[in-house]
């Protein structure tokens, strides 16, 4: 599957972006990959100087990626699929991140996964809701929209 360089240039694809089309001012010459183990993945700077860090994650079916890839290496295979959502986003909620900077949640979907925007929304949101967890705001950037689910 993917090597943490191709994960960390498609987490930097995905958040510039994002940052075009989200309502942040971010100054996207600021925009920086960080690599730091319990580091967020961006740190930005928005017009009015402050400095924000945001943590990525894909909201991917497992099944769907493997359906993919061998679909691109010419194999055909079945596909059984649910919603990841609940799953993926837990993880994320219960860590920590070493940063003096607010930290921000962006999920994304990039084609892995056939879970409507809306349901992904209403999953971030229940459980952004359930969770005290590290994040000042939880972003979903979705097929159709870039959406602010949860504000602390």
């Amino acid at each position: 599957m993917a090597t943490e360089k191709h994960k960390g240039e498609t987490e930097l694809a995905v958040f510039r972006e994002f940052a075009s089309r989200c309502p942040l001012p971010i100054d996207a010459s600021s925009i920086q990959k960080r690599e730091g183990e319990s580091e967020p993945d961006i740190l930005c700077q928005l017009t009015s100087g402050e400095v924000i860090a945001f943590e990525l994650v894909e909201i991917c079916d497992p099944d769907v990626a493997r359906s993919l890839h061998k679909a691109q290496s010419g194999s055909s295979a079945a596909l059984w699929t649910s919603d990841p959502t609940a799953t993926i986003v837990r993880k994320k909620l219960h860590k920590t991140y070493r940063t003096p900077r607010p930290v921000e949640l962006l999920c994304y979907t990039n084609g892995r996964v056939v879970t409507p925007d809306e349901a992904v929304r209403e999953q971030l949101l229940c459980w952004a809701n359930a969770v005290d967890g590290p994040f000042r705001r939880v972003w979903f950037f979705g097929e159709h929209a870039v959406y602010q689910v949860w504000d602390a």
